[in-house]
């Protein structure tokens, strides 16, 4: 029997990266996985791929910072699996300003308004709006568990990315609370805080350069750039019983990377 066997897991940005690798992996210890992301072809690749594997799974497209299309995703795990066990807020975006072409990851002054505002609601917004609305699902089940997405960049200070380093930050306090509060309705809530990982989001930009890549690597004690797989075996060990003494942590998950002065 898997180690989450009977269990209903809620995966945000399921579609592809860290959430995917997440849900499969999750899915291969038995639980039932609702996938959303935004986009309906990642959703249906998704849910395709495990049930070809033998999961149990259904997609919910919906935007994060959207509060009808949380209520509508969370409706999906009542209304198809009978409720919810496992919440795992993943979906978020990695960019700080607009820049001419495409986005990027930079400082406070290059950052406009609204793109401070569109990653707030994304990444801090989505996670309020399906804590707000999920936690009384897990409740209902007698209890469950909340993982939150952050980054290494909520555990030390950096030259760029403020916005998103700001949301990450908000998350892991947001986190910690929700571990006091709820942790007496039996709802234990930790934090993931990934360092580089390869997935789609930053492969382009930095992955796929070899420079770039090897001096990832080497900078890294372990010197190597994670995999999606890397954070999905912490993922599971947080939302299953093997972590039942631990709430209200934040883990980083990057090879020894913050750790380096």
């Amino acid at each position: 029997m898997g180690q989450l066997q009977g269990k209903v897991a809620l995966i945000t940005g399921a579609g592809r990266g860290q959430g995917l690798a997440a849900a499969r992996r999750f899915a291969a210890e038995g639980a039932r996985i609702v996938v959303n992301d935004l986009d309906a072809q990642s959703v249906n690749a998704a849910v395709e791929s495990i049930r070809a594997a033998g999961g149990e799974a259904v997609g919910a497209v919906g935007d994060v910072s959207a509060s009808a299309d949380v209520h509508r995703t969370l409706a999906v795990a009542k209304e198809t699996f009978g409720g919810l066990d496992i919440l795992y807020n993943n979906a978020g975006i990695g960019y700080s300003a607009t820049k001419r072409f495409g986005v990027a990851m930079s400082d406070i002054l290059a950052c406009t308004e609204e793109d401070w505002r569109r990653i707030l609601d994304i990444n801090i917004g989505g996670v309020f709006l399906f804590c707000k609305y999920g936690i009384p699902l897990l409740i209902e089940r007698g209890g469950g568990v909340i993982l939150n997405t952050a980054s290494i960049a909520a555990l030390r200070g950096g030259a760029d990315a403020h916005a998103y380093t700001a949301t990450k930050g908000a998350i892991v306090s947001l986190t910690r609370a929700l571990a006091v509060t709820y942790g007496p309705k039996g709802v234990r809530a930790n934090t993931l805080c990934p360092g580089v990982i390869d997935t789609e989001m930053i492969h382009e930009t930095l992955i796929a350069r070899d420079d770039i890549r090897t001096a990832l690597a080497k900078n890294t004690p372990l010197r190597r750039v994670g995999t999606a797989e890397d954070i999905a075996e912490v993922a599971l060990f947080l939302v299953s019983d093997a972590s039942r003494f631990i709430t209200g942590e934040a883990f980083a998950v990057d090879g020894g990377l913050i750790q380096r002065v």
